[in-house]
C-alpha cells in the first residue's frame, strides 16, 4: 500500500488549535482531507475535518470541501453525519466541524474481517439506501458511496459520510457530451457514466450502482474490476460490465445475486429504478434468509453478526489506493463516430496518458453508453 503523502502534515497538526477547538487526535486521512477528534473550549467533543494545505489555494477544491456541510445537512436524515460549523485555520486552510462518531468505517471492518456475513451487509446497505432515498428525494446525488464513507457506530447505527462530491441536480443540468473536467472519486465504485465523465447522465441510479459495488466487495473481498492500478480500474469502469456476484459466490441465494447484479447493470436503465425500490426488495431477501424482518436502526445490535472490529489505528493510510484525481478530456474523433479519445492528466504527478475507447455497439437513446474496447494511443 502506498503511503499517503499528506500523513506527515496531518500528524503535525495534532495538538494545534483550530479556532475554539483543540485538535486532539488524528482519526483518519484521505486524499483530500484529514479528520481529527477535537475538543471545544467548553469541553464538547467533535470531529474536525481539515482540507490538506496543498488544496487550500485551489478554489474548486475549497468549494467542494465546504459544500459537504451545506449539502449533508439538506439530506434531513439521521443517517447523514451532521455538520455543525465551518471556519478557517490561521493559515487560511478551511475546516468543517462534525458530530463525533465512535466506531469504525465499513472499510476498517472489511480490512479486519475480509468479508461480511450476508445478513450484516444487507443491514448496512438497507440503512445506506434509506439515507439515499431521502437525499434523492431532495435532488441530491452523493456520487462517492464507498466503504470508507460508511461508518458503523458502536451502538449499531450506520452513518453516510462525505457529501463533498454530491451533486445538486437542479443547479447543474447543462453539460455537453464532450467536456474537459476533473474526475475525483473511487474507481472501484464508479458507474460507467460517472467514470466517463458523462455528467448529464449522472442521476440517483449512479448511487445505486455504488451500493451494489459495496455489497459485492463486502461479500467477495475483492473489487468489481481486477486491475493493477487505479487508472486501469477507472478504464475498466468505463468499458466493462462487472462480473456477476454469482460467479464468485455460488453459495449465495439467487435472489441476493439478482439484487446485486441488477444494481451493477452497465446501463443505468437496467438498474433498480430508485433507492426505495431496491430497499424494499433487499428487505424481502433479508426476511427470506433470516426468517425475520430486518432490524430497525433502533435495534441495530440485533443484526446478524454485528460485532465491530477494533477501530483502525489513528493515522492509518486508508486513502485507499483507488482514489482518482485526474483531469480527463473526452473528444469525439473527427474521422469516426464510434470512438472517443480520453486523455488522463494526473494532477499530482503531471503525467499524461491517452486512450481510445472504441464502441463495441452503437449507443442509442435508451442505452446511451455502450461497452467499449480500450486502445492505447501514443503521446503527442
Amino acid at each position: 500500500m502506498s503511503t499517503n503523502p499528506f500523513l506527515k502534515q496531518a500528524h503535525a497538526r495534532v495538538g494545534q488549535q483550530a479556532r475554539k477547538w483543540s485538535l486532539d487526535r488524528l482519526l483518519d486521512i484521505g486524499g483530500m482531507a484529514a479528520v481529527y477528534e477535537a475538543t471545544h473550549r467548553n469541553g464538547n467533543r467533535v470531529a474536525i475535518k481539515v482540507l490538506h494545505r496543498q488544496y487550500a489555494a485551489i478554489e474548486k477544491a475549497k468549494e467542494r470541501f465546504l459544500r459537504e456541510g451545506y449539502v449533508a445537512n439538506k439530506v434531513q436524515h439521521d443517517g447523514a453525519v451532521t455538520v455543525l460549523d465551518d471556519d478557517d485555520l490561521d493559515d487560511g486552510t478551511p475546516f468543517i466541524v462534525m458530530e463525533l462518531l465512535e466506531g469504525s468505517s465499513l472499510e476498517g471492518r472489511l480490512r479486519a474481517a475480509g468479508t461480511l456475513d450476508p445478513a450484516e451487509i444487507l443491514y448496512v446497505a438497507d440503512r445506506v439506501l434509506d439515507v439515499l432515498a431521502s437525499a434523492h428525494t431532495r435532488g441530491i446525488i452523493h456520487r462517492d458511496i464507498k466503504p470508507p464513507n460508511i461508518y458503523l457506530t458502536d451502538d449499531g447505527q450506520v452513518k453516510v459520510l462525505d457529501f463533498g462530491l454530491a451533486r445538486v441536480l437542479e443547479k447543474d443540468q447543462n453539460h455537453s457530451m464532450t467536456a474537459t473536467g476533473t474526475v475525483i472519486g473511487t474507481a472501484s465504485y464508479m458507474s460507467p457514466e460517472q467514470a466517463r465523465g458523462k455528467r448529464d447522465l449522472i442521476d440517483h441510479r449512479t448511487d445505486i450502482f455504488a451500493v451494489g459495488a459495496v455489497i459485492f466487495r463486502s461479500l467477495t473481498g475483492r473489487n468489481l474490476h481486477l486491475a493493477k492500478n487505479p487508472m486501469d480500474r477507472l478504464l475498466a469502469a468505463m468499458s466493462e460490465s462487472p462480473p456477476s456476484l454469482g460467479e464468485l459466490r455460488s453459495d449465495l441465494p439467487a435472489s441476493l445475486v439478482q439484487l446485486v447484479d441488477k444494481a451493477l447493470s452497465f446501463q443505468k436503465t437496467d438498474r433498480w429504478p430508485d433507492a426505495s425500490v431496491m430497499q424494499k426488495r433487499l428487505r424481502e431477501i433479508y426476511a427470506e434468509m433470516e426468517g425475520q424482518p430486518i432490524p430497525s436502526s433502533h435495534h441495530a445490535p440485533d443484526a446478524a453478526g454485528w460485532t465491530l472490529p477494533p477501530t483502525t489505528p489513528a493515522g492509518a493510510d486508508h486513502s485507499a489506493i483507488d482514489d482518482i484525481h485526474v483531469s480527463v478530456v473526452f473528444s469525439e474523433l473527427e474521422s469516426r463516430g464510434d470512438s472517443i479519445v480520453v486523455e488522463f492528466e494526473d494532477l499530482d504527478s503531471g503525467s499524461r496518458t491517452r486512450k481510445e475507447l472504441r464502441r463495441k455497439v452503437e449507443a442509442t437513446d435508451e442505452e446511451p453508453l455502450s461497452e467499449v474496447t480500450v486502445v492505447d494511443l501514443p503521446e503527442d
